[in-house]
């Protein structure tokens, strides 16, 4: 198209007939300039659609982070369930009457005198905020909520941090100053099999009375009784916490499948 206008303004050059020339000359250059404008547009479009692509590769990998936390979450408000459990397990033994019956809170032990840290998987976020390619998303509400679950993450972690110095210092530390722990193994069915030889009833119930011994012990030492009643003092706020941590991971699912799925 624009070799024949190109043509016929070369002709027309050649006649003197200027004014035509001029309006040829005109339409050619309008030509390159849509031509410019389309090859632009193509270009965006391109663009967009390889932004769009690295966009939903990130909200994929999102999805998948946030379903483990997801998983992480519920097994989290579990396990804090049963050591708020064991606590008043605990509680309840130090104002018995009876303390004889210690053993009855045995199964409640591994649950209050174990720890374990919240691994939480941000790794798809903490790339993206790296990377610089927070922006890329272009869904406003999911950025949002992926700013405030980050946030809230860091409160939950430096939280417990704090509530892991504590546990250390009034839970673990008592338990492993006053127990003798190879006055469980005899108690413990998996564990006894550790032992190679057959023990008798007077051993096995010498060993259960000064592990009984020991358990009092704890239960009368000041800085772990304080360290049980920590456990329920902390309790109402982290619950608080990790269930709005699931809630929003929750929400965070729905609202990237669906915008997948456009």
């Amino acid at each position: 198209m624009i070799q024949l206008f190109r043509k016929i303004r070369q002709n027309l050059l050649s006649q003197n007939k200027f004014s035509r020339y001029l309006f040829y000359a005109i339409g050619e250059i309008i030509l390159v300039v849509i031509g410019i404008l389309i090859a632009i547009q193509i270009n965006n479009l391109n663009e967009s659609r390889k932004i769009r692509t690295v966009e939903n590769g990130y909200l994929k990998q999102l999805v998948i982070d946030l379903k483990e936390n997801e998983i992480l979450w519920k097994e989290t408000l579990d396990r804090k369930q049963k050591q708020l459990e064991a606590s008043h397990a605990f509680l309840n033994m130090r104002f018995s009457k009876n303390q004889d019956t210690i053993m009855k809170i045995m199964p409640h032990f591994s649950n209050l005198g174990t720890w374990e840290d919240i691994n939480i998987n941000q790794v798809t976020f903490s790339e993206m905020v790296s990377s610089g390619n927070l922006n890329i998303i272009s869904n406003d509400s999911i950025k949002i909520k992926l700013l405030s679950l980050d946030k809230l993450y860091k409160a939950i972690l430096n939280r417990q941090d704090v509530i892991e110095a504590e546990y250390r210092a009034r839970i673990l530390e008592p338990i492993m100053a006053i127990l003798n722990t190879t006055n469980i193994l005899p108690q413990n069915n998996k564990q006894s099999k550790i032992i190679k030889r057959f023990l008798s009833q007077n051993e096995m119930s010498f060993y259960a009375d000064e592990f009984k011994k020991d358990m009092i012990s704890l239960l009368n030492d000041k800085v772990f009784m304080n360290g049980v009643i920590g456990i329920d003092f902390n309790a109402d706020t982290q619950f608080k916490e990790f269930i709005q941590a699931k809630e929003k991971v929750n929400n965070l699912i729905t609202l990237i499948e669906k915008e997948l799925e456009q």
